[in-house]
């Protein structure tokens, strides 16, 4: 899954500060970009979209461009040449409104390898059926859902999952947004999501989400500009291990600690609907865990076996659902509330990884 930025023309974004921001994406290793032909007020500001979309080009990032037919008659560009759209460095155009099945199946047949992106936020199956019925070149097709800049009007993550599934059984490629958090667009500065419940959690969390999913091609930042620390954060995202952040409770020994923040556990493959149980924590500790913190044991409560459990000392286990308490079992800990979601990625077999809340 590749991450993108957004870059935007008017408003506060100066060519000089866009040029910048591709500079410092594609210094970290980015090498997806999102721009909009759609939003440019007058010829002078769409060119100045194209020279970034050319300079973006040449420090090597794939560009996707949301266009309409505006763009076309714009531009003076005819659906069944695309040539100039390539020429100006475009990758893939993302299709907005003014397009029918037909005109869709004929501009995908292009032989410029030009993406042709559909909106995957409103497409249905019929819409589908009616490009493939018009000789569509799935090779060529792709979709990108929407980003919605005024709170509460943001996709529902059921609705998002349901829509992006559809098009993947077709074997079409998805792209969804995430916002930044601090750099914000304007007019409304609340971010830019296509899921209304990242619309104010960390833009880390709402990437670790659509990753540990693993349903989409490209992952953009929304808004611009995000500083370079928030796109390392969400660069640093391994799919492979899930990632939970968890409070440790004061009391809880070094012991308990260390097997707590190994570098990674496993799920037994065999664990049980009731609990998460690392295949690797009982080898982990050095001295006697004595019993303590024998509480009940809330949903999403760490907890690390002691001496009375034998030859089960010093086994980690997270609780998947409220379970009574225990003498032999220790309650070390809990999984921090904003990475609770993810306890439902952990599958038998799934690596995760405990990372100490700052």
């Amino acid at each position: 899954m590749k991450l993108g930025i957004s870059i935007y023309t008017g408003d506060n974004y100066t060519h000089k500060s866009n040029i910048e921001y591709i500079e410092m994406a594609s210094s970290l290793g980015i090498r997806s970009m999102f721009t909009s032909l759609n939003i440019s007020s007058d010829r002078n500001q769409t060119e100045k979209t194209m020279e970034l979309i050319k300079y973006a080009k040449s420090k090597g990032l794939y560009t996707s461009v949301d266009v309409s037919s505006r763009v076309f008659d714009l531009l003076n560009i005819k659906p069944n040449d695309l040539s100039a759209f390539h020429d100006i460095g475009i990758d893939e155009i993302r299709l907005d409104y003014g397009f029918d099945a037909k005109t869709i199946a004929a501009m995908s047949n292009n032989d410029i390898d030009m993406g042709i992106v559909l909106n995957a936020s409103t497409i249905e199956e019929s819409d589908i059926e009616k490009l493939f019925f018009n000789g569509v070149n799935r090779r060529n097709i792709k979709a990108c859902h929407n980003f919605y800049p005024r709170p509460f009007t943001g996709l529902s993550y059921s609705y998002y999952m349901k829509k992006t599934t559809m098009l993947q059984q077709h074997g079409i490629g998805v792209s969804a947004f995430i916002p930044s958090d601090t750099g914000k667009r304007g007019p409304l500065y609340e971010g830019l999501p296509t899921i209304e419940t990242h619309r104010k959690i960390p833009s880390y969390i709402a990437a670790k989400q659509l990753i540990y999913d693993n349903v989409l091609d490209t992952i953009y930042i929304g808004d611009a500009y995000a500083k370079e620390t928030e796109l390392e954060r969400i660069l640093g995202i391994d799919p492979e291990v899930i990632e939970l952040y968890v409070d440790i409770f004061d009391g809880a020994s070094e012991t308990e600690e260390g097997i707590l923040l190994r570098d990674y556990h496993t799920n037994r493959r065999d664990s049980s609907e009731y609990i998460v149980r690392s295949a690797e924590s009982r080898g982990d500790h050095i001295s006697t865990i004595e019993p303590s913190n024998c509480k009940e044991r809330e949903y999403g409560s760490i907890t690390v076996d002691n001496v009375n459990m034998g030859r089960y000392m010093g086994e980690l286990q997270i609780a998947r659902a409220d379970l009574p308490s225990d003498p032999r079992v220790n309650v070390v800990g809990k999984v921090a509330k904003d990475h609770m979601m993810f306890l439902d990625y952990i599958e038998p077999g799934t690596k995760f990884r405990l990372i100490k809340s700052k």
